[in-house]
C-alpha cells in the first residue's frame, strides 16, 4: 500500500532561551484510502503534528514526506505548490469568504492551480451536490446553518482531488446531528473518492469509528 505522508524521526521544539519540545521522534505512516485520527489531551502537540504534515510549519528535526516527495529542502513556493495539489484542509472554523458566494468559495483553490475551468466547475457541482447543497450554490455563505457552511468547506478541500484531507477538529462548532452528518461523508468522500484523512479530534464518538494515532 502506498503512503500518502510519511513522517521520519520528527521532533519540534519551540522557543530559543526557553525551549519546550512538542512531538518527540515522530515516525509515522498514513496509507492512500485510510481514514485515522489523531486523539490526546489539550496541549499535547495535535495541532502541531497536522500543521507538520501539511507542510504549514517544518520540523525542528525529521523528515516529511507528501506522496512521495521528501519536503526537507523544499523552497516555501514548491511546498505552498505541493500543498495546492495534494493536501486539502478542513478546520474548526471554516474560514468561507463571506463576500463570495457557495459555489465560488468552492472554487478558490482551483483558482492558484489554474486547472480547466470548465472540468472544476462541472466537479464543484458534482461535490456539492453530493453534500447536498447544489440548491445553495448561489447563496451567500451567512445564509447557510453551520453544518452547511462546514460542508462548503469539505466541498472546498476537494476541488483539487487532493491525496489526503487533514482535519483539525471539523465539528468542534457543530451539535451532534450536524457532526453525524460530517463524519458519514467523511466515510462516503472516502469510498468514493478514495482520499485519505486525518482527523484531530476531541470527540471519542468520531475517534472511535476510525484508526486511531494516539
Amino acid at each position: 500500500m502506498h503512503n500518502v505522508i510519511e513522517l521520519i524521526g520528527v521532533n519540534k521544539t519551540y522557543g530559543t532561551r526557553v525551549k519546550s519540545q512538542i512531538l518527540h521522534d515522530i515516525n509515522l505512516e498514513i496509507e492512500e484510502h485510510s481514514i485515522n485520527s489523531v486523539v490526546g489531551a489539550s496541549g499535547s502537540g495535535k495541532t502541531t503534528l497536522l500543521n507538520i504534515m501539511g507542510t504549514l510549519d517544518r520540523p525542528t528535526s525529521g523528515e516529511v514526506i507528501i506522496d512521495g516527495a521528501n519536503t526537507k529542502n523544499m523552497t516555501q513556493r514548491k511546498l505552498a505548490k505541493l500543498r495546492n495539489q495534494a493536501i486539502g484542509f478542513i478546520f474548526q472554523f471554516h474560514f468561507l469568504l463571506q463576500e463570495f458566494n457557495v459555489f465560488d468559495n468552492v472554487l478558490m483553490p482551483s483558482q492558484i492551480q489554474r486547472n480547466n475551468q470548465f472540468e472544476v466547475k462541472e466537479r464543484a457541482n458534482h461535490l456539492l451536490d453530493m453534500l447536498g447543497l447544489y440548491k445553495y450554490r448561489r447563496s451567500n455563505v451567512l445564509d447557510l446553518s453551520g453544518g452547511q457552511q462546514q460542508r462548503v468547506a469539505i466541498a472546498r478541500s476537494l476541488i483539487n482531488n487532493p491525496k489526503i484531507i487533514l482535519a483539525d477538529e471539523p465539528t468542534g462548532n457543530l451539535d451532534l446531528h450536524s457532526s453525524e452528518d460530517v463524519y458519514n461523508i467523511f466515510e462516503q468522500v472516502n469510498k468514493e473518492y478514495g482520499v485519505a484523512f486525518v482527523i484531530v479530534t476531541h470527540d471519542k464518538h468520531l475517534a472511535g469509528r476510525v484508526i486511531k494515532i494516539p
